[in-house]
């Protein structure tokens, strides 16, 4: 776990990874949820191996999510297609 302090706010963060199958995509909020932990995407997400953009996420897929957890959220960094 990393903290950062800016302007004298102390700011917690840790990352982490997750394996599982996409059960649900929202669109409008941009987030996804494996292992039912939802994620936000952000533009900053990054995709690999046969993900190039949200859109290619769909339910059903067996996923890696590294993320972020900041703030009570989790923010996806990067999601890769597993086999």
């Amino acid at each position: 776990m990393a903290a950062a302090a800016i302007a004298g706010v102390s700011i917690s963060v840790s990352a982490d990874d997750i394996e599982g199958v996409i059960e649900a995509v929202d669109a409008e909020n941009r987030t996804l949820t494996v292992q039912g932990i939802t994620f936000e995407v952000t533009d900053s997400t990054d995709y690999d191996d046969g993900l190039s953009r949200f859109e290619d996420l769909q339910e059903g897929q067996r996923v890696e999510v590294d993320f972020d957890y900041r703030d009570g959220r989790h923010i996806a960094t990067e999601i890769e297609l597993e086999d």
